[in-house]
């Protein structure tokens, strides 16, 4: 890792703090632009596959050369405070986590999904269960690289993290209660610096609020929240169970507010429903980063984050370190 480079945005991360305005991304991402390698030779993309009706119902897949079977699998889904984001924000960014993960035998699939204001709840997590299934009737293709479908991590950051919570914990809003949350199958799962609950005294928190949940009460969204939805699975929900379906939780030293706050809010709302009881979640901490340059950083020479989520992902399919999937679980 390039001393100079690094210390220099870690410098900037550490002057701006927790600060975080719309706006700020850009700021964040010209200083990662340079750090990115040119697009590996050994990973084939496949644009713009489409997974549901919707215009932003698109995916990109990225496959892994080579001639292993039953691959591990990961779904990347994009955060942009529900109302922003694409999986092209630019030609290296998002494509930096489908090249990193793809190298080190992870088929990657990035997504976009619905914005607010034209989608309302529960779109974004029908989105993502459209994108799992996808994955499940598609992946297992030469094509796409034979991955198995009982080996799929679904990591989301940010808003996008919050989508995939939403999706899972249906079970928890009387409405959507009939929605089976592993079908298909998942076999672990990845928040980084998620929004699990809101600060409704934010502006723009209200608006989008407002729009995505017809309401900025908090008695309206609040049950329909990840964390509310959470609070009110089954007590034999299989997501409770972190030997069946491992969490990672993720934060950063330079994080958002509203965005620590909700995560210890889920952090200790899963240590008292976990099975069994007391257990945790994978719960780390990134030293020097803020809310965006976490993700900006993978695939570049700072390689401690996408580093630890390859490990999460590796003990989530029961493979060693070092290890290359061969043999379907």
């Amino acid at each position: 890792m390039s001393p100079n480079r690094m210390d220099a945005i870690f410098a900037k991360i550490a002057e701006e703090t927790t600060k975080f305005q719309l706006g700020d991304e850009e700021i964040w991402r010209k200083l990662y632009d340079p750090l990115y390698p040119e697009p590996p030779q050994n990973v084939t993309v496949i644009r713009d596959e489409r997974y549901g009706p919707s215009d932003r119902n698109l995916l990109d897949v990225f496959v892994p050369h080579g001639n292993e079977s039953n691959r591990p699998v990961m779904m990347y889904v994009h955060g942009g405070g529900f109302f922003s984001g694409d999986k092209l924000w630019t030609e290296q960014v998002y494509s930096n986590i489908g090249w990193f993960f793809a190298q080190r035998g992870i088929i990657t699939v990035v997504i976009n999904h619905r914005l607010v204001p034209h989608v309302e709840y529960p779109g974004g997590a029908d989105d993502i269960q459209l994108a799992r299934e996808w994955i499940f009737n598609h992946i297992s293709s030469t094509k796409y690289g034979c991955g198995s479908v009982d080996k799929v991590i679904l990591f989301g950051h940010s808003s996008g993290g919050a989508h995939i919570a939403m999706n899972l914990y249906a079970a928890g809003d009387p409405e959507r209660a009939s929605q089976l949350p592993i079908s298909p199958p998942v076999a672990g799962v990845i928040y980084l610096s998620v929004p699990f609950w809101y600060d409704r005294t934010k502006p723009m928190r209200q608006k989008t609020i407002r729009s995505y949940y017809g309401s900025d009460a908090e008695d309206a969204w609040g049950p329909k929240s990840a964390l509310g939805l959470f609070q009110r699975l089954p007590d034999n929900s299989p997501l409770l169970n972190s030997q069946k379906i491992p969490v990672y939780l993720g934060s950063v030293e330079w994080e958002v507010p509203e965005t620590i706050d909700a995560t210890m809010k889920f952090f200790n709302a899963y240590r008292s429903r976990s099975q069994p009881s007391g257990t945790l979640p994978v719960f780390h901490v990134l030293k020097k980063h803020n809310h965006l340059s976490n993700i900006l950083s993978i695939g570049t020479e700072d390689t401690i984050q996408g580093d630890h989520l390859v490990s999460f992902i590796r003990s989530c399919v029961g493979l060693q370190e070092g290890s290359r999937p061969k043999e379907r679980l």
